[in-house]
């Protein structure tokens, strides 16, 4: 049964909500994980989301300016009418102020736990509340918190790390360190926190063992696996600003191809690392600096830096073909890749070959998944 957390405190209404952008006037959003569907929600102001098999749902409410003056004051208002009760902890999200909560109340006498995580804003307020029967807790426990880490306040913070992941780890973080990148224009020393890139390898991992859920799935796993690189996209863009303004610098900006060039021959000479033993992925952070990591490490990291060029770029991966490569939206010759009506040319991270070219017993896009990563 349906644990209906929305109905403990507010009244709703019933119509279909599937769209990940929740309001577009201030562009927030959510990716949540494959299979989930629509519940109880009026569509525009209060949304509602269950798994597929009813043991957990995730609701999100969107107050108005001025209804609540704090996160604190909010927390306390829904929570006291929830009857829950559990830890609250105060931090900064995007800037804002928040709460971070634990979760312990009961719906018609069955227990529930979860998270609960409260948004302060100068347009909107936000509370998201994800829960789910207290017997499946545990096992629930790493779904709910990413649920509660894809949401997005605006356009701007969905290529910023995800609230639960600023309130383990501050964002902006504090870079007391240094650390050298090699870059194709000589080496620089940059600002460098080890505990951020733990934070991100943590993020990663969490996010691998949501996406090993759908592995024997024949439906879901396409979905999942884009949803799993644009969480590890959400948390790694931002934390490289630094590096991709310092590398950007050096590239041609009026000239795209020759940029993509210059990035994918950069790439292509990292150390083919694979750890079969982990989730066989090096997070974009230790790649930039460490120049290392499989296909999809350093094809989401050439995405990442040409971003900041204005270039678009789309994912591609292939599970029949253990395989992941860029394709990028600029001038030249050679096999394309089309993905939503826009032919990319593709870019092959690891093999030095030129821009443009792919191996012919991989040849067949329709064997390949694209995958959007940023806006």
């Amino acid at each position: 049964m349906r644990i209906a957390i929305l109905a403990v405190f507010i009244t709703v209404l019933i119509s279909p909500v599937a769209a990940k952008e929740l309001a577009s006037d201030t562009g927030a959003s959510v990716d949540m994980p494959s299979g989930f569907t629509p519940g109880e929600g009026d569509g525009k102001t209060r949304f509602s989301y269950f798994d597929a098999n009813e043991g957990m749902e995730f609701d999100i409410l969107i107050f108005e300016p001025g209804r609540y003056s704090s996160a604190e004051i909010m927390a306390a208002d829904l929570l006291g009418g929830m009857g829950s009760k559990g830890d609250l902890s105060s931090f900064t999200y995007q800037g804002r102020g928040a709460v971070l909560a634990d979760l312990g109340f009961t719906v018609g006498g069955d227990p529930r736990k979860g998270y609960a995580v409260f948004i302060s804003g100068t347009q909107n307020s936000y509370a998201l509340v994800a829960a789910a029967e207290a017997s499946r807790f545990e096992s629930y426990s790493e779904l709910i918190i990413s649920c509660l880490d894809a949401f997005s306040i605006d356009r701007a913070a969905r290529r910023f790390p995800g609230p639960v992941s600023q309130f383990l780890f501050p964002w902006p973080a504090a870079r007391t360190e240094k650390k050298t990148a090699s870059l194709p224009a000589g080496s620089v020393s940059l600002p460098w926190s080890s505990e951020e890139d733990q934070q991100v390898l943590s993020v990663a991992e969490r996010e691998f063992r949501v996406l090993s859920m759908y592995a024997e799935s024949k439906t879901l796993w396409a979905d999942a696996w884009a949803r799993y690189y644009g969480m590890v996209y959400k948390e790694s863009s931002a934390r490289l600003d630094s590096f991709t303004k310092v590398f950007s610098d050096s590239l041609p900006c009026n000239d795209p191809t020759e940029s993509a060039r210059r990035v994918l021959a950069w790439v292509q000479g990292f150390l083919y690392e694979r750890d079969f033993s982990g989730i066989d992925f090096v997070p974009p952070l230790s790649a930039a600096f460490e120049q290392r990591g499989d296909c999809d490490s350093r094809a989401m990291l050439m995405a990442i830096i040409l971003e900041r060029l204005g270039i678009d770029s789309v994912l591609m991966v292939s599970r029949e073909y253990a395989h992941a490569m860029l394709a990028v939206d600029v001038p030249g010759g050679g096999q394309r890749f089309t993905y939503n009506g826009k032919a990319y040319l593709v870019a092959e991270t690891t093999a030095k070959v030129g821009i443009g070219m792919i191996d012919a017993s991989q040849a067949d896009f329709s064997k390949w998944l694209g995958v959007d990563l940023g806006e």
